[in-house]
């Protein structure tokens, strides 16, 4: 095709990077731009250039796209996910794939007999630190034994709609779940979870977590996350430790590498750099419109974002129940 035809479902603050970045691709032409809010959808079609304001993805649809963004609140996604696999239409999809396991099967299996490109959105594995963290990891420089991870949030505060687990799914559906999903991509499949999970501000959720993780790789992870946290600084920071060396990063700013014992510490800054490109945007749309020309493999696939659901609903599994979650016993489904 000499143009990927793109509409945008969702005229939120996401869908407005993601349009930011799209228009300036010359294979991409933004077509329409959908929301129940008029007035959102009619500022976004302004943005993205001659797309039309329209109100529903059959609307979309009517105007002829070849894929579709899905940047609604994190519980509509699945419907519009599945419409759009079912007719053949590539789709990227804001994290989460879905709310719970069951409906992140349902499109696991629609994106395996569709003749679409499905792709999840986890902009995480783009961004510049992790990419560093990874690239440390994956030449064998380091080998990771033990990870702090953190998420400092003050998210059932700000914004307001994310403190309502009928929108977001529940807090582990917000941000922390990018971490969650970057302790597969970095160390591999789980093999066991436990959680001690709170409820001690929230009136209708748990807010506090004390998750630790092991991996089939070996590595073991301590993730602790609490949603009110006021969005103290750093918001997030992943520490990796090795033989005599450590990686750490603050924020989707900065990584430090220390290589071992009387070495001087690698310091790298990604500041200068804009959020598009050091907090990954730009790399996983690029990626994304790259597997609808070129049919090359999606960055996050049905699969691999089933399978960081899977993780996500056993801490919260371990967190009601205190037991430990082992996938050795329980294999994921196939």
């Amino acid at each position: 095709m000499s143009q990927v035809r793109v509409g945008i479902l969702g005229a939120g603050g996401i869908a407005k990077v993601h349009t930011s970045i799209l228009k300036k691709d010359e294979r991409v032409k933004i077509v329409g731009v959908a929301d129940i809010a008029e007035e959102r959808a009619v500022a976004l079609a302004n943005e993205a250039g001659r797309a039309k304001a329209v109100r529903s993805l059959e609307d979309l649809f009517e105007l002829g796209v070849d894929a579709v963004y899905v940047t609604t609140p994190n519980t509509l996604h699945v419907e519009p996910v599945l419409k759009c696999l079912q007719h053949h239409v590539h789709v990227f999809s804001e994290k989460p794939m879905a709310t719970s396991l069951a409906e992140a099967e349902q499109i696991r299996k629609a994106a395996q007999t569709s003749k679409a490109v499905y792709n999840l959105g986890m902009n995480r594995r783009y961004a510049s630190v992790y990419k560093k963290v990874k690239e440390l990891i994956s030449s064998g420089e380091v080998t990771p034994y033990l990870a702090n991870i953190k998420m400092n949030r003050g998210e059932l505060l700000t914004p307001s709609w994310t403190a309502d687990p009928k929108v977001t799914g529940g807090f582990l559906y917000e941000t922390p779940f990018h971490l969650m999903d970057m302790s597969r991509y970095l160390f591999g499949e789980v093999q066991t979870v436990y959680c001690e999970g709170r409820q001690n501000i929230s009136t209708s959720e748990i807010d506090t977590f004390a998750i630790m993780i092991t991996f089939e790789s070996g590595t073991i992870a301590n993730f602790v996350t609490y949603a009110h946290a006021g969005w103290s600084f750093p918001f997030e920071s992943l520490e990796v430790y090795g033989k005599y060396c450590t990686i750490a990063t603050q924020e989707l700013e900065k990584v430090m590498y220390a290589p071992g014992l009387h070495q001087p510490a690698q310091i790298t800054d990604f500041y200068q750099l804009s959020i598009e490109e050091k907090w990954g945007y730009a790399e996983e749309d690029r990626l994304f419109i790259d597997a609808i020309v070129h049919g090359t493999k999606p960055p996050v696939t049905a699969e691999d974002g089933f399978r960081s659901i899977q993780l996500l609903e056993a801490i919260y599994e371990s967190a009601k129940t205190g037991k430990m979650i082992d996938f050795r016993q329980t294999a994921p489904s196939q």
